[in-house]
């Protein structure tokens, strides 16, 4: 009787330093997720267009097509992107069990790869991700023929500026560019109809003092 006294106490001691223990470790795996979209714009998506200024010189990722175009009024509409960027430290100190964040999808890291790319959990094809290092400290997704991961910012509306130029690509990545000076809305409409899209992968909108000055259009596989 006088054991089973004195062993209850132990056996409640043992069990909650057991479980104390669990969730110390279960509480130093870490939570990785990508930085706040860098937006190059001051306020909220969908303001007027004088409300939206350039904070940053870096030309925006952007999707439209030549509709979007107002020519009469002489603005665009498009919708701004921006590259998912994650943390050099937290990606420095990522170990087995920790999660990282990725397209809305939680990745449990069971395998880390160190070569040219971090590779988690065997790469994109195995359920995995890539991450190469980017700028200003940060890790940024490396997706198929070197194409990083896009979060959407939101639709603007933005006056094209006098000197408003256009510089595409060719069919071909040896093809010359052409720069689009005059006449954008004629030289757009003649464009083959699959050009008539311009998406974030390789779509870049300059804006200077609020207004575009160039989109660049650079050929992609």
């Amino acid at each position: 009787m006088t054991n089973i006294k004195y062993l209850i106490p132990l056996l409640c001691v043992l069990f909650v330093g057991c479980t104390n223990t669990s969730n110390k470790e279960d509480s130093a795996y870490q939570f990785v997720k990508p930085l706040p979209a860098k937006s190059p714009f001051k306020g909220s998506p969908m303001l007027s267009t004088s409300e939206y200024v350039s904070e940053a010189g870096d030309p925006i990722p952007a999707v439209f097509s030549i509709s979007d175009f107002n020519w009469k009024e002489r603005t665009l509409t498009f919708t701004a992107y921006s590259i998912d960027r994650y943390d050099s430290t937290e990606i420095a100190k990522l170990q087995i069990g920790d999660t990282i964040l990725f397209r809305n999808d939680t990745i449990i890291v069971s395998k880390i790869e160190k070569g040219r790319y971090l590779t988690i959990n065997g790469g994109i094809e195995n359920g995995g991700v890539e991450l190469a290092a980017y700028e200003e400290g940060t890790y940024r997704v490396q997706l198929m023929d070197d194409h990083p991961q896009y979060s959407e910012i939101g639709k603007v509306q933005l006056p094209l500026s006098d000197t408003f130029t256009i510089i595409d690509c060719g069919d071909n990545p040896e093809d010359p560019y052409d720069t689009i000076r005059t006449n954008h809305k004629q030289r757009l409409e003649n464009m083959k109809e699959y050009k008539h899209d311009f998406i974030e992968l390789n779509t870049r909108v300059k804006i200077e003092n609020g207004k575009i000055t160039n989109i660049t259009r650079n050929w992609i596989p």
